[in-house]
C-alpha cells in the first residue's frame, strides 16, 4: 500500500477522522479519551454492515484484529488497514513484526506500549483530542498536538554542546564526526538506537543526539522523560534518516528527487519497505552508484565532505 488514505468512523453519538500515511501508526493516550470507542465501532462495522448503525469511510477496508487466530487471520488480510487495540499482546512479538513487514497494510496501533520491534516513526505516535464535535488525532512528539511542551529539537546549536551523539558508525556518524572535529568537540556514536538512552545515562554534559526519526518511535519516550529530567542538557535532532537529509539538502541537484520528498508517502509501498529509512537509503545508493558521489552505508565519500556540500546539509538541519 502507499499514499495517504482518510478515514471517518461515526455513528450517531461520535465522529472519528484522520488520515494515515505510513505503515504504522501508533496511538497513545489515558483511559476514557476514545480509543477503545473506535474499535467498537470498527468491529461493529465489520460484523453487521449499515445495519450497526456505523458508517465508515475510507477508500480501503478497515479491519479489527484481536489475539484470537490473529496470525492466520492476518495472513488473509490484504491491501487494507488494520486496527489493533490495547491489550493484545502480540503485537509486541517478532511475529508480528515480521507478520507486519511482509504485508502490503497500513497498521494502527492503539498501546501506550513502546514496541520494540517494529520502527515506526515518532512523527506517527498520535492522541485523540476532540475537535468541532469529533476526535482528530494529534501528534504527541512532533507536529500539529503537543502532548508534552519540551518537544525534541528539530534543529541544534553545535557552539553550544559539547558532545554529539549519533545513532550508529555507519556513514553519518563519519559525517557528523568530520562537522564535531572542526568545532572543537566530541562525536561518539551509540551503536544503536537501543543504546541511546544507556549512552546518555553515562554522561553529564551537553549533548545532542542524531537519530533516524523514521524509526525512533519506541526510544523516544524513555529519552525524553530523561530530557525533562535534564532540562536544557539534551537536545534531539530526529530527521528522518541520515540519507534523507543528503537528499533534501539538494546537493544532488537531481529534479524529480525534490518532488519525490514533497510526497515520499505515494512512492513508499509498505510491501517493500519496513520503514521509511529503508526507501531513503534505497534512493541515494541507486542514484548515486557508479559514480564520485556513490553511496554506501559502511563508508561516507570524499564528496559528501567538501566543504559547500557540509554546510547545505548543516543548513537543511538548521545550523
Amino acid at each position: 500500500m502507499i499514499g495517504r488514505h482518510h478515514i471517518r468512523v461515526s455513528n450517531q453519538k461520535v465522529q472519528f477522522s484522520f488520515e494515515l500515511v505510513r505503515n504504522i501508526t501508533v496511538i497513545r493516550g489515558d483511559s476514557a479519551t476514545g480509543k477503545t470507542t473506535l474499535i467498537g465501532l470498527l468491529s461493529d462495522f465489520e460484523a453487521l454492515g449499515r445495519q450497526s448503525g456505523v458508517s465508515v469511510k475510507c477508500d480501503k477496508p478497515c479491519r479489527v484484529l484481536t489475539e484470537i487466530d490473529w496470525m492466520l487471520r492476518l495472513e488473509n488480510i490484504r491491501d487494507s488497514i488494520v486496527f489493533i487495540d490495547e491489550g493484545n499482546r502480540f503485537i509486541r512479538s517478532v511475529e508480528f513484526a515480521r507478520a507486519v513487514r511482509e504485508s502490503d497494510n497500513y497498521y494502527v496501533l492503539i498501546t501506550r506500549e513502546n514496541l520494540h520491534n517494529l520502527p515506526y516513526s515518532v512523527e506517527e505516535i498520535y492522541e485523540m483530542y476532540p475537535y468541532r464535535h469529533s476526535m482528530k488525532l494529534g501528534r504527541v512528539y512532533n507536529g500539529t498536538r503537543r502532548f508534552y511542551s519540551d518537544m525534541p529539537s528539530t534543529s541544534f546549536n553545535i557552539t553550544n554542546t559539547d558532545i554529539l551523539i549519533t545513532e550508529d558508525s555507519n556513514s553519518g556518524h563519519e559525517f557528523f564526526l568530520h562537522v564535531a572535529e572542526a568545532n572543537g568537540i566530541h562525536c561518539i556514536s551509540a551503536h544503536g538506537k537501543s543504546r541511546i538512552f544507556e549512552t546518555l545515562g553515562s554522561i553529564d554534559q551537553r549533548v545532542i543526539v542524531i537519530a533516524d526519526g523514521a524509526a525512533f518511535g519506541c526510544e523516544i519516550d524513555r529519552i525524553h522523560k530523561l530530557q525533562a529530567t535534564n532540562p536544557g542538557r539534551i537536545t534531539l535532532y530526529l530527521p528522518e534518516s541520515f540519507e534523507w537529509l543528503i537528499l533534501k539538502s539538494d546537493i544532488l541537484r537531481m529534479q524529480d528527487i525534490r518532488e519525490i520528498l514533497e510526497a515520499p508517502e505515494n512512492r513508499i509501498d509498505s510491501s517493500v519497505y519496513f520503514s521509511w529509512e529503508q526507501y531513503f537509503t534505497e534512493l541515494l545508493s541507486d542514484r548515486t552508484e557508479d559514480t564520485y558521489m556513490q553511496y554506501t552505508k559502511a563508508h561516507l565519500a570524499p564528496f559528501y565532505l567538501q566543504n559547500e556540500n557540509v554546510r547545505r546539509i548543516l543548513e537543511e538541519i538548521g545550523l
